[in-house]
């Protein structure tokens, strides 16, 4: 009787280990999200590093993700507004936190990203789009970045 109990759990420990080494990583995340700790609850470091809050009704579809975007409910399709809020993790550890800011008029639009990047010398960076210029992400200055969201009537935070 003591044979049949162990030929019975052998294969099924077999099964289980195997499930678990092919979805390590996805269950894993399932239980510890990577990104729900910076999420609104980390809104408060966000604060006394001078980064832009996430407000706690935009939404995320990102479950099982280190990188991890969220963005508001009902987003605008014309004016300037701010479009998103994306965070980074790697290892446990946030490394990059950034916002999208989007002026559209018609068909054509203009984006300005400022993020913050962890345990680099920079740290901040800021990067603004415009098709009419140039194909690709230009950075731009603190003081150029302020001066874009001015007249485009927004203040970053």
């Amino acid at each position: 009787m003591r044979k049949t109990r162990i030929k019975f759990w052998y294969p099924l420990l077999i099964i289980v280990s195997v499930i678990f080494l092919l979805t390590k990583d996805k269950l894993y995340y399932l239980i510890f999200p990577p990104g729900d700790k910076y999420g609104v609850a980390f809104n408060a470091e966000r604060e006394r590093i001078g980064i832009a809050v996430l407000p706690d009704h935009w939404l995320t579809n990102d479950k099982l993700s280190e990188t991890k975007m969220w963005y508001p409910a009902n987003r605008p399709d014309s004016g300037s507004f701010r479009s998103s809020k994306i965070v980074v993790v790697k290892d446990g550890s946030i490394v990059y936190d950034g916002d999208t800011y989007l002026r559209i008029v018609g068909d054509k639009y203009e984006k300005l990203t400022i993020g913050y990047r962890y345990n680099d010398t920079v740290g901040w960076e800021y990067k603004y789009y415009n098709p009419l210029i140039g194909t690709e992400e230009n950075n731009v200055t603190k003081h150029s970045a302020d001066s874009i969201l001015n007249n485009w009537g927004l203040k970053y935070k």
